[in-house]
C-alpha cells in the first residue's frame, strides 16, 4: 500500500508540474505576444520630419563639397577670360648708391623674361614693381612702362630713383605684377 500511495502522490506532483508547464508556456506565449504588439505600434519619427531631415542633410553635404573644392579651384568670378602672361625675373640687382647695377646711377635694374606662349603687348598700362627689405621690414614700389615682348625675349626695367631705407647687405624680395595680373617674384643681397 506504501508504493501506492507513493504513486498516487507521483501523479499528483506530475499533474501539478503539466499544469504549470502550460501556464508557463501560455504566460510566456502572452507576454511575447504583448513585446510584440508594443513594439509593432511604436513609430520612429514621423515621415515628414524624416523627410526634412534628409533635405538637411543633403544640404550640409552640399555646402561641404562646395567649400571644398572652392579651395582647390579658387574664386573664378574674378576671372575676366583673359589670359595672364607668364614672366620669370632673370636679374635683379639693387644698390644702395645707384652705382653697381649698371653704367649709369641705378638705383634698381631687373630683367624680366617672358617664358609663356604669347606676345605681351606695349601699353599705356605700367609694371608694378613691389620692392620689400625683407630684414628692416620696409618697402617700396615703383613702376616702369611695359614694352612689347616676344615669347623667350626679355624687356628691362631701370629706376634711377634712390631707395630709401635700404642698407647694404639687407635682404630685399621683390614682386613684378604685370597689365594683365601676371606675376614674377625674386629677392637678392642689397649691394653699396
Amino acid at each position: 500500500m506504501e508504493w501506492e500511495s507513493y504513486i498516487g502522490i507521483q501523479r499528483v506532483y506530475i499533474q501539478q508540474f503539466r499544469r504549470s508547464l502550460l501556464e508557463y508556456t501560455m504566460n510566456r506565449n502572452a507576454l511575447f505576444n504583448r513585446i510584440k504588439r508594443e513594439r509593432s505600434n511604436r513609430n520612429a519619427i514621423s515621415p515628414i520630419i524624416a523627410t526634412l531631415l534628409l533635405i538637411l542633410i543633403a544640404i550640409a553635404a552640399g555646402v561641404v563639397v562646395y567649400a571644398y573644392v572652392l579651395g582647390f579651384v579658387g574664386n573664378s568670378t574674378s576671372n575676366t577670360g583673359n589670359s595672364q602672361s607668364v614672366i620669370s625675373v632673370d636679374n635683379f640687382c639693387i644698390s644702395v648708391a645707384g652705382s653697381k647695377c649698371g653704367a649709369t646711377t641705378t638705383y634698381v635694374s631687373l630683367t624680366i623674361r617672358n617664358v609663356g606662349t604669347t606676345t605681351i603687348a606695349s601699353g599705356t598700362n605700367n609694371v608694378n614693381v613691389y620692392l620689400t627689405d625683407v630684414t628692416s621690414g620696409t618697402s617700396a614700389t615703383y613702376t616702369c612702362s611695359s614694352t612689347s615682348t616676344s615669347p623667350g625675349s626679355t624687356m628691362s626695367c631701370n629706376d634711377g630713383s634712390s631707395v630709401a631705407s635700404i642698407i647694404q647687405g639687407d635682404t630685399v624680395s621683390l614682386k613684378v605684377v604685370m597689365p594683365d595680373g601676371g606675376t614674377a617674384s625674386s629677392s637678392t643681397k642689397a649691394l653699396a
